[in-house]
């Protein structure tokens, strides 16, 4: 990785040019000028300065996040390498969705788990924005999740479409718009629940001046609840008066904590495909080609309730 921004990632961290430098064993001077080399190069600045160090801009943290990925792919790079010379067993690293571990991902890695007992298998659960992320950064190897729209560079990932649902309209069984026909309407005076934010870190992936989706006009009601964890979700639709768009497919799972589809009569017709991600610089291998086939296997026969 190129010599500035490993030096602006250990200053970003440490919060202090001077600390950095000695972390880095080079001089005061030099990371100062490397990181102003930096900021002309972008045109932008990178650091607010003060008697207590250095803090990130908003335009120094989109930058951290990506030398952040830059700096895990040298790491996985090592690792790999290393893991090789050593002659270590290969580890199947797989990343999905909260709704398809649930669905398919599960079922599927303990299938993969009897035909291949001696190959290690790490899973992440994240939204498709982070599972994108983890892909190009080498984190993970397989995303399972919903085709993300509106990529920066779509040629970047190889999309295998699966199946497609619909999304629906949750809330807890006693909220006040159970159990009667609704509007999409009568929904805006209440808050939403998003499970998959778009952040600061997603921005290279995903184009955030793209055309709204069909449900973003009704963020125009009272404060949005978001969060990256679906069980965080769960609790607060429990706790709370919100509710929650997400796959139909998921409905006999969220009725075991309570949350039950709403009945909104004007909701469109979607087609939202799921499917599998990788790279599309990078050759499946026969255990991620093994594995992608028992998610296919298992994603047969869903629908929407």
């Amino acid at each position: 990785m190129d010599r500035k921004l490993k030096q602006f990632l250990v200053v970003a961290e440490t919060g202090n040019v001077s600390l950095a430098a000695e972390v880095m064993n080079v001089s005061q001077p030099t990371v100062s000028v490397n990181l102003r080399r930096l900021e002309e190069e972008h045109g932008v600045p990178l650091f607010t300065r003060s008697s207590r160090g250095v803090v990130l801009t908003e335009f120094g943290r989109v930058l951290y996040e990506h030398v952040r990925v830059m700096a895990r792919l040298n790491e996985h790079a090592e690792a790999e390498l290393r893991a090789m010379r050593q002659g270590s067993r290969p580890t199947l690293k797989v990343a999905c969705g909260f709704t398809w571990w649930e669905l398919c991902v599960r079922k599927s890695i303990k299938d993969f788990s009897v035909s291949h007992p001696d190959i290690a298998v790490h899973v992440d659960i994240s939204s498709s924005y982070d599972g994108l992320r983890d892909l190009l950064s080498g984190d993970t190897a397989i995303f399972v999740g919903t085709k993300v729209l509106h990529l920066n560079d779509p040629t970047t990932f190889r999309f295998e479409r699966l199946i497609t649902v619909e999304d629906g309209f949750f809330a807890r069984e006693n909220h006040p718009l159970q159990g009667k026909d609704i509007i999409q309407a009568d929904l805006v005076k209440y808050p939403r629940v998003n499970v998959a934010p778009v952040v600061n870190r997603h921005l290279g992936i995903v184009d955030k001046s793209a055309p709204l989706t069909d449900h973003d006009h009704l963020s125009n009601g009272p404060a949005q609840y978001t969060s990256n964890s679906m069980t965080s979700g769960i609790s607060l639709l429990q706790d709370s008066d919100a509710y929650l768009i997400y796959p139909m497919a998921t409905d006999d799972y969220l009725r075991t904590h309570g949350i039950r589809m709403l009945r909104v009569v004007d909701q469109p017709k979607q087609n939202i495909e799921i499917g599998i991600y990788t790279l599309t610089d990078k050759a499946m291998t026969p255990l991620q080609i093994a594995f992608s086939s028992l998610v296919s296997e298992a994603l047969q026969g869903i629908e929407n309730p």
